[in-house]
């Protein structure tokens, strides 16, 4: 017989005593439990006001530092000129006016690196530049089946007999010349149509061929070139394959290759090293080039350190290899100038205004000098100079610039070309073509026309007062919002039955008296030291009330007259050491705040109070259930003592009947 069920022999619902034995005796921990739940709440209150404050003094220390107030706002007038400008930067407008982009210089190797195709060769392995596939082409109506094993001289007679055996026609030929590295189709009596829709094989666009309405084409570029998927050993170069491996420098820095690498692994390496070069290989051309990653008449070093690959490529210079100069970016600044940059973003080096930086992406005006015709009075010009009669241009030159010209005088010029012209001194002599000025000596190095029109754009920088009024907002509305919570954690309301509530926070004094009457006298005091007319935060349009620690801004006029006028005044309002409204105020955030400081104090001790609460409401259940054991225990020997009774009583009366 299970004793343990309550009142299994005696009749008497014991446990239902001892529960409710043990649940009075439990009533001083619900109230241990009740005072616990109030200081976790008062913590969690701390720890809200910590995170506001927190955020305050986050504000105060973009708002102390000196160069914020240096802030500057950058406006461009045009959309090809970007500009940023550093903190303490020169405020005012800088007219800008772009004459020429820089560039970036190029290696370009030598043209037609690749050798020749073989015609008797399967054209698998002949040198094609653009390897052929397999599968069918259509030459005057008939198809033809191209197979890379074949030759390319097998190939073209078996398209020649297929179109005279479709069509009839004898009249069409087909035929490779070596001289020429080209393939021509001619017709007599007809005019080429070449490929369909249905062609599988690019050997038509292998060949360079398109077809023109005529009866004759020939391919546009010569055949061989470099199959940039085999290695150098295996490539097709002009003067024989290359070196297995090996290992070159580009501007000083060492690439290597191995007898697996294949021309475009080369290149791809190049392309992610530190030599600061794009390296490719151009098949219309049948060239390789190296282009500066950087703008700017700058050069490109190269070296052959083992093995053969710039060699073979053509662009060391010995090897026909050549570099195509750079632009630097040409301008002027206020008048200054012409000046030069070696990138199209204008810097303190190149203009000497400290903190500013200017992006173009457009110019116009500059010609370059090629050559002078002192006999005809004509310049001619390395590219298209975009000039028209009579517009007035000026020289800059590096160099030396040609005879019975000079720097510093207006010309206008009278156009002869899209590359050449003439200069007079006046407008109308330009336009009536007389009087030109007597060219007596050609250039020395490099020289440059600027014309009168370049493209142009007003950059002004000023005090970025938006930003400043905004950190200053910040800044207060952050301290009204401390003030609002503590005012909210620390108030007491009385309901209408008299019975009255005290905040969360109320009676602690280091947050009802001391945090909310520091921060109200840091941010409405004087400060120190200041000897012009702003000295507080009423000096700039913000005021306060005897009836709440608000901070409102009650005359926008004054604070936007104040950063216009006396902005450095304000500055030191808010960034003088020791004695700056934010400064101060870092500073007693950055105290209070600090590990040690007395907040985390109060939260360390509320802490350690919930944990002894814990442990006191452990201990106490650990005697709650000793002595409910007890009882339990007391009353199962009580139902065992009954259980015996009631046997023995039953013993007996089965005697006496």
């Amino acid at each position: 017989m299970d004793l343990n069920v309550s009142g299994l022999a005696s009749g008497f619902d014991w446990k239902t005593m001892v529960d409710q034995l043990t649940s009075i005796e439990r009533a001083p921990q619900r109230r241990m439990l009740t005072e616990q739940a109030e200081i976790r709440t008062k913590n969690e209150a701390f720890t809200r006001l910590k995170t506001e404050l927190a955020s305050l003094k986050t504000v105060s220390e973009e708002l102390k530092k000196t160069d914020f107030f240096d802030t500057r706002k950058v406006i461009s007038s045009e959309s090809h000129i970007s500009a940023t400008a550093d903190s303490g930067t020169s405020s005012g407008d800088y007219n800008f006016e772009i004459y020429q982009l820089a560039t970036s210089a190029k290696q370009l190797g030598g043209a037609d690196v690749g050798a020749s195709v073989s015609s008797g060769t399967a054209m698998s392995s002949t040198g094609f530049s653009i390897p052929v596939t397999a599968g069918t082409v259509t030459v005057q109506g008939a198809q033809y089946t191209v197979n890379t094993d074949d030759t390319l001289a097998d190939i073209l007679t078996a398209i020649q007999s297929a179109v005279r055996t479709a069509a009839g026609n004898t009249n069409f030929s087909c035929s490779y010349s070596s001289g020429t590295d080209k393939v021509t189709f001619s017709d007599s009596s007809d005019n080429i149509v070449i490929g369909s829709a249905t062609d599988t094989s690019n050997f038509l666009q292998a060949l360079r061929l398109t077809a023109n309405g005529t009866t004759s084409i020939t391919s546009n570029e010569k055949l061989g070139g470099i199959d940039v998927s085999k290695t150098p050993a295996e490539a097709n170069f002009s003067d024989g394959a290359g070196a297995s491996s090996g290992s070159f420098k580009i501007n000083g820095t060492s690439i290597a290759w191995s007898s697996t690498d294949s021309l475009a692994d080369i290149l791809g390496n190049i392309n992610a090293s530190e030599a600061s070069v794009y390296a490719n290989y151009d098949p219309v051309n049948d060239r390789f080039l190296l282009t500066n990653k950087t703008t700017g008449d700058i050069g490109i070093t190269l070296e052959d350190e083992s093995g053969d690959f710039l060699s073979k490529t053509q662009l060391l210079t010995t090897n026909n290899g050549s570099l195509s100069r750079g632009n630097n970016l040409f301008y002027k600044v206020n008048d200054n100038g012409p000046l030069e940059s070696q990138t199209n973003t204008i810097d303190q080096n190149s203009s000497g205004i400290q903190g500013l930086a200017v992006t173009a992406t457009k110019a116009q005006g500059t010609a370059k000098i090629s050559s002078v015709d002192t006999s005809g009075e004509t310049i001619t010009t390395e590219s298209s100079h975009g000039y028209s009669t009579g517009e007035a241009v000026t020289i800059y030159s590096p160099g030396t610039v040609p005879g019975g010209v000079s720097t510093g005088t207006t010309y206008y010029v009278r156009t002869l070309s899209s590359g050449s012209f003439s200069l007079h001194t006046t407008k109308a002599d330009a336009e009536s073509g007389s009087s030109a000025v007597n060219l007596t000596g050609s250039q020395t190095g490099d020289v440059y026309f600027l014309s009168n029109s370049p493209q142009k754009s007003t950059v002004s920088v000023k005090s970025d007062d938006e930003t400043i009024k905004s950190k200053i907002s910040g800044f207060v509305s952050q301290i009204n919002k401390v003030q609002s919570l503590i005012g909210t954690q620390t108030a007491s309301s009385t309901d209408t039955d008299g019975k009255i509530t005290l905040g969360v926070l109320a009676g602690e004094s280091l947050v009802s008296m001391t945090i909310t009457s520091d921060i109200r006298t840091k941010a409405i005091g004087d400060v120190t030291g200041l000897t012009g007319t702003i000295t507080r935060l009423e000096s700039i349009g913000y005021s306060t009330s005897g009836y709440s620690n608000q901070i409102t801004l009650s005359d926008s006029t004054t604070l936007d007259t104040a950063l216009r006028e006396n902005q450095g005044q304000v500055k030191s309002l808010f960034t003088t050491s020791t004695y700056g409204l934010a400064a101060t105020m870092y500073t007693y955030l950055d105290t209070l705040l600090e590990d040690e400081g007395a907040l985390a104090t109060t939260q360390t001790n509320l802490t350690n109070q919930i944990k002894s609460i814990d442990q006191q409401v452990a201990d106490h259940e650990r005697r709650v259930q000793m002595n409910k054991e007890t009882l339990i225990r007391s009353f199962v020997n009580m139902e065992q003592a009954q259980s015996k009774i009631n046997n023995d009583m039953s013993f007996l009366m089965s005697r006496f009947k």
